[in-house]
């Protein structure tokens, strides 16, 4: 290409100069204008190659758009997923203490129990059941 346009450069000197190489200027013009159809042709091949990549890279972008659109979604669905699954935590601990509260004071009864029939005799369980009762 920039060979093509420095050989046009001197040629069209050359005619300016009276110098030319050619019978008369008409064949001068006439491979002028020659060269100037192939830089044409040139320049116009290039830029349809230059559409279709322009093209084909509008195409990825929509792609990729469509892509980066689906994939919003899905974190928007693991995002709301992620908020259920910790307001259900936070339940499941709350009811987990409850749990474990009730299961101390069952424990503590126990204990009372055992305290008080296991290791007390029968005659200390009975004056303390009369006792009460008047």
């Amino acid at each position: 290409m920039d060979i093509s346009i420095n050989r046009l450069k001197e040629r069209s000197e050359v005619i300016k100069h009276g110098t030319n190489g050619y019978a008369n200027s008409d064949q001068a013009y006439k491979h002028i204008n020659e060269q100037l159809e192939q830089i044409t042709r040139y320049l116009m091949q290039e830029m349809e190659y230059k559409q279709r990549i322009i093209e084909e890279q509008r195409q990825e972008m929509v792609q990729l758009k469509k892509d980066i659109d689906q994939r919003s979604g899905v974190i928007a669905g693991l995002e709301q997923q992620l908020n259920h699954c910790a307001r259900h935590t936070e339940g499941h601990r709350q009811l987990i203490n409850k749990l474990l509260n009730d299961i101390e004071h069952f424990q503590n009864d126990i204990d009372w129990y055992k305290r008080t029939y296991e290791r007390r005799s029968i005659w200390g369980v009975l004056k303390s059941k009369l006792t009460k009762k008047k």
